[in-house]
């Protein structure tokens, strides 16, 4: 898969389903490999803005989630966290749906113990923060291409070790709801949020936020910037 910006083409890195194995609630009943999911990293729509995303110590992406499941299982990404930016707090992040529909599963983890899991459902245009100390994982629970794009720190690499040690998330979302992962020895109640727009976007597209790029900056500095992160999310009940 391509994707084209005002000219400008990036080429994909795909995640094969195969390679979702380790964290799939039913990975025997993948038969066939296919292509999960797309991945666009680094992208931009003019060389200009390149260089000043890039000064700014940033990185935009773009990811494409095709509808598909493996058993009962909606397709999802592979799920990660972030490595720390101070002592206590890693690196942020901050999505956007493009197109079609979204559930981000959020947990919070303490070694092998996670504290606390939110779901937040998404659709186009809707703008969720990863605050920090969250893994997180990307499902898409429709019939269509789940298309969002990213802004994060392009100084640090993503930490996959924790979700393949304990086969996933510790939710699985299914045809039949939310399913407890067995291989947690706690599992903490789910609980669902609102995603704010605390960046004013206006449903716009977060790309030109780099024309005001010092609104990203807590992306680099999460400790300077906690209220943010006390305003993004709102628990509601489901």
């Amino acid at each position: 898969m391509e994707l084209e910006l005002n000219g400008n083409k990036f080429q994909a890195d795909v995640r094969k389903a195969t390679e979702l194995k380790p964290v799939l609630a039913f990975p025997e009943d993948l038969k066939v490999d296919f292509d999960a999911y797309y991945m666009f990293r680094d992208v931009y729509h003019k060389k200009d803005d390149h260089k000043l995303i890039s000064k700014a110590g940033l990185r935009y992406d773009y990811t494409v989630i095709p509808p598909n499941k493996v058993g009962k299982e909606y397709i999802k990404t592979y799920g990660h966290y972030h490595p720390l930016v101070t002592e206590k707090l890693s690196y942020p992040e901050v999505y956007q749906v493009q197109s079609g529909k979204a559930i981000y599963l959020l947990q919070k983890a303490d070694g092998d113990k996670v504290n606390e899991v939110l779901a937040i459902f998404a659709e186009g245009g809707d703008v969720v923060i990863i605050p920090p100390n969250f893994g997180h994982v990307t499902i898409n629970p429709s019939n269509e291409y789940l298309v969002m794009t990213n802004w994060v720190c392009r100084d640090f690499k993503s930490i996959y070790d924790p979700y393949t040690k304990m086969r996933g998330a510790c939710y699985y979302y299914t045809e039949d709801g939310w399913i407890k992962n067995k291989n947690y020895s706690l599992v903490p109640e789910l609980k669902f949020a609102k995603a704010i727009d605390v960046l004013d976007t206006g449903g716009e597209d977060m790309y030109w936020l780099i024309l005001d790029i010092e609104k990203l900056r807590f992306l680099k500095e999460p400790q300077n910037y906690r209220d943010i992160f006390n305003e993004a999310l709102k628990i509601i009940e489901k």
